[in-house]
């Protein structure tokens, strides 16, 4: 038992249980990190390692404030290539990087009192006036790249479905393009459901235990 309690807390991994835990790394300061490096380096050797083990549901445990652009896709890549079942549990909120991150699981089911925020993100550029007009374009594709993550699970949502006859991609990015140039879009969990950025919401009395959820 102290070797399953040490794994969780010391590698974010139950082998056992097929279980991962997603959150900023604990460090000398109070604030959370968000997704980082070092975020990203040990979840992608917690799944590979799960996913190397056997072709089983794997349950991730998500409670992230969003973060880095690149450490946050790597998470995502390394999500899109497991072989196995995929499925992410959001606690307290799914925003910037990390709404983006739950789009790569197989099933993204989120807790009642969870929300969910996306936006066009922070620009990072910095340095001479090369530097930035290149970083500009490199984020302009970022941002295309983002949209269409979203528009891909959005577009089979229920609002999509009720409020067009016919869908296509256009219709569900110029959509998505107004809401977020308006600033930071929150939706509670059922608002993230019923725009199809999420699943389902938990509720204790539709599931059983945690484990059903895979």
């Amino acid at each position: 038992m102290n070797d399953i309690i040490e794994s969780i807390h010391g590698q974010s991994i139950d082998l056992k249980q097929r279980e991962i835990y997603l959150h900023g790394h604990h460090g000398p300061f109070d604030d959370d990190p968000g997704v980082e490096y070092r975020m990203a380096t040990t979840f992608i050797k917690n799944i590979r390692h799960l996913d190397y083990l056997k072709n089983e549901p794997i349950l991730i445990h998500m409670h992230s404030i969003g973060g880095n652009w690149g450490d946050g896709m790597a998470i995502y890549d390394a999500i899109k290539l497991c072989r196995s079942h995929v499925t992410i549990l959001v606690y307290g909120q799914a925003e910037s990087m990390s709404s983006i991150i739950l789009q790569a699981a197989d099933a993204r089911i989120m807790m009642p009192n969870a929300y969910f925020m996306c936006h066009y993100g922070n620009s990072g550029s910095s340095g001479n006036y090369l530097d930035t007009q290149n970083w500009a374009k490199f984020e302009a594709k970022i941002l295309e790249s983002m949209i269409d993550i979203y528009k891909e699970k959005c577009k089979k949502g229920k609002y999509f479905q009720d409020k067009y006859q016919t869908i296509n991609d256009d219709k569900v990015v110029k959509f998505l393009s107004r809401k977020m140039k308006d600033g930071d879009w929150y939706l509670s969990s059922h608002e993230a459901v019923y725009y199809g950025f999420a699943d389902s919401v938990i509720t204790h009395r539709k599931y059983g235990s945690i484990t059903s959820l895979k």
